[in-house]
């Protein structure tokens, strides 16, 4: 999701925080933190699921280990 789509979902006027430099920063600190969490719990899932012997998984989690070497 976008910064945009993110603040219109918590109800957020995007252009305000943008008026402030702090408050900008904390929102996307927030947006990248909540980012982090996200994909961690995805892939604890996706290992836990290709321990179990889940070719897709096994392939999905190998696909995101190497998008994430590309950044």
């Amino acid at each position: 999701m976008t910064e945009q789509q993110i603040a219109d979902v918590l109800d957020i006027e995007l252009n305000e925080l943008k008026k402030n430099q702090s408050v900008i920063a904390a929102y996307r600190a927030a947006i990248r933190k909540g980012r982090a969490k996200g994909e961690a719990e995805i892939r604890l899932v996706l290992y836990r699921r290709a321990k179990e012997g889940d070719t897709g998984a096994y392939r999905e989690l190998l696909r995101r280990e190497k998008k994430q070497g590309g950044d």
